[in-house]
């Protein structure tokens, strides 16, 4: 009963606000969604979203709908209500796969989840709401006009993962919690490996090894080091700061074998 009361009073709101001509008249199609687009014209967002969805409301059947339906998703995107924006981008791929927006929508809503990805130290959680959308992108219209861009957005946001891994690791590190970070530095390598961050990771783990005594596996990363990452600052840096039970036969140029 509760249910049915709730959609009763929704329809009967949508019905008192399906007027907007003043005088509890309703407007035809044309009118209201000419309305509803001079609102967005006029950067009037809120009031275009409500115009819009009154007229998918009142005229479920008119050729219009996706149209109307694109405007709302953009009125979000326009006012910056990223999550509402994403969610509508997402709507509108599903209900009109086959329209030839529907790519570009998918696009915005990774988009949309991007413009809320906080600073890597941060939850990350939209970045991979993001990298998640871009994907789809990728995979359902490989050959759009978005996908080169989503390709290029997906690969920062996960070296923004991969950096968040690293300054995870680089924390357990801080704290003598060395078997903690060598978990989160060997994930980042095995899960960004064309990540700016990889080298850095090897280089935390020779630090991080030699500092937890297990002199081998510090031994085997300054190899890795040498042979793939000679000229990387992280290299660079860290390799003459070891000592040298950690830097195995090859303990002096970077560039001996």
């Amino acid at each position: 009963m509760r249910r049915c009361a709730a959609a009763l009073l929704l329809a009967c709101a949508l019905a008192g606000c399906a007027s907007d001509g003043g005088e509890g008249a309703v407007l035809t199609a044309d009118e209201q969604y000419a309305l509803a687009v001079e609102r967005f014209e006029d950067q009037d967002y809120e009031r275009a979203v409500a115009a819009f969805q009154i007229f998918t409301f009142n005229y479920p059947q008119d050729p219009r709908v996706a149209d109307a339906r694109w405007m709302t998703a953009r009125a979000y995107y326009e006012s910056e209500d990223w999550a509402t924006a994403a969610q509508e981008f997402l709507n509108f791929q599903r209900d009109f796969a086959r329209e030839p927006r529907a790519g570009e929508a998918l696009f915005l809503a990774g988009q949309a989840f991007q413009e809320m990805s906080l600073r890597p130290e941060l939850d990350q959680r939209d970045t991979e709401r993001a990298i998640n959308v871009y994907d789809r992108v990728l995979r359902e219209y490989p050959a759009g006009e978005f996908a080169a861009e989503a390709r290029t957005r997906r690969d920062r946001l996960r070296n923004k993962l991969a950096e968040k891994a690293y300054l995870n690791g680089e924390f357990y590190f801080d704290n003598e919690a060395y078997e903690a970070a060598e978990t989160y530095l060997i994930d980042l390598i095995r899960t960004y490996p064309d990540s700016e961050w990889v080298a850095p990771a090897y280089a935390l783990l020779a630090r991080n090894y030699c500092a937890w005594r297990r002199d081998e596996r510090a031994v085997e990363m300054v190899r890795v080091l040498r042979e793939q990452f000679a000229d990387e600052p992280a290299t660079l840096e860290v390799v003459p700061q070891l000592e040298p039970r950690c830097l195995g036969p090859a303990s002096g140029a970077l560039s001996d074998p």
